[in-house]
């Protein structure tokens, strides 16, 4: 079988990309298990389709001069990725797509979507980072199936304004932790109180849904309320606004000045270098209970599943998050109501000796369910099943001409 990426060498969930190569910026490769796994299986090929606006570094030029070195781009980050040339079979002609093909592509990388004609295969469409970016081109795409953390679908107010002609299948998949995330310190050694991690960002398309432009409320006020929350939690969040020098998002800034302030912050003076200072799997190895609070549009944090895997008892919000993935509000996490007063209530409860077996008994329930279920090689095979088995179903309703 065949699974086509687009453009692989500039996917940053994917691969190191040559930009984080280049000025050494923090990596998240959050779907690098996905890649691996297909690697690791002899009866699947992975090709990259590397399409007209194939050179990262300037995927919105059409200079063919500029993008004659996208070829070479693709062999130098797989290199520096470790993966050899062999593994990955470049595809360079929209024609050398296969009826047959499992096609994936990534919502967020515009260039990916440079199609003369819709290809005539499956596609899958990832909404990893889900925003309102490029909804018109993906409406051009029609993709066949759309998968996420979380059911953006069902989760976001406004997903119908913007993919309302959606009506397939879509599919929720669990985070899944880096391996470096473990139990390192036993339980009883640990502060008797909750650590509070995550970053808070801004984006403006929610105001319209949600009235606020905090992607992150239930993190800001833990931030906000950092102090009067010490005896029951130690907040780590950062604040993206606030913390070192961010750029200026006015409106008073003229566009070019924008576009520079966002390069220079990036590429030079960094950004969230105090977040980003501590060992995370150190941290969460430092506290019996943990706090990662949950995106306004219906998604929860990587961090609730890097916390578990470390051994800490979860607290979450009780919206049905988290039982999508199939966990238990008392019996894998600890359940609140998303304020302030019951945070404190819920972790005053465990904090008392007489319930310190039962916090106990959640932590290592929850840290079991999430090594079992949320690791890279069980994800990756239950992902790589579901497109497979709606490939099948697409491949008998749409017959090769």
């Amino acid at each position: 079988m065949r699974i086509v990426f687009v453009n692989l060498h500039g996917n940053e969930f994917l691969v190191k990309t040559i930009n984080k190569i280049l000025f050494k910026q923090s990596v998240a490769l959050k779907h690098k298990y996905f890649l691996d796994y297909l690697l690791s299986r002899d009866d699947v090929e992975v090709c990259s389709y590397i399409n007209e606006r194939g050179l990262s570094l300037s995927y919105k030029t059409r200079s063919r001069f500029l993008q004659s070195f996208r070829f070479l781009e693709h062999y130098f980050v797989m290199k520096k990725n470790g993966i050899p040339r062999k593994k990955i079979k470049v595809l360079k002609r929209e024609n050398e797509l296969r009826h047959d093909d499992l096609i994936i592509m990534y919502q967020l990388f515009g260039h990916e979507f440079d199609f003369k004609k819709r290809p005539d295969s499956f596609i899958a469409l990832s909404q990893l980072h889900f925003s309102l970016d490029n909804a018109s081109v993906i409406e051009q795409l029609r993709p066949d199936l759309m998968y996420n953390e979380s059911n953006m679908q069902e989760r976001f107010a406004g997903f119908n304004d913007y993919f309302g002609w959606f009506d397939k299948q879509y599919l929720v998949i669990p985070f899944v932790f880096a391996e470096r995330f473990k139990v390192i310190k036993p339980f009883a050694e640990r502060q008797n109180k909750a650590v509070s991690v995550g970053t808070v960002t801004y984006p403006l398309y929610i105001i319209k849904y949600y009235g606020t432009q905090c992607l992150q409320p239930a993190r800001k006020q833990i931030y906000d309320n950092a102090e009067e929350l010490k005896p029951w939690v130690d907040s780590f969040n950062s604040d993206f606004l606030a913390d070192d020098k961010p750029y200026d998002v006015s409106n008073s800034v003229s566009p070019l000045r924008k576009k520079f302030n966002r390069i220079h912050d990036k590429f030079f003076l960094g950004r969230q270098k105090k977040y980003y200072s501590f060992d995370m799997v150190e941290k969460f190895n430092d506290y019996k209970m943990c706090v990662v609070g949950e995106e306004i549009v219906g998604l929860p944090g990587i961090g609730f599943v890097e916390g578990m895997a470390s051994g800490c008892a979860y607290i979450g919000q009780t919206v049905g998050y988290y039982e999508d993935y199939g966990l238990k509000e008392g019996v894998h996490y600890i359940g609140y109501d998303g304020t302030l007063d019951d945070l404190k209530a819920k972790i005053s409860y465990y904090q008392q000796p007489e319930h310190q077996q039962e916090l106990e008994t959640i932590a290592k329930a929850g840290c079991e369910f999430v090594r079992s279920h949320f690791n890279g090689t069980a994800a990756a095979e239950s992902l790589l099943n579901h497109l497979l088995e709606a490939q099948q179903r697409w491949l008998a309703e749409h017959p090769k001409h």
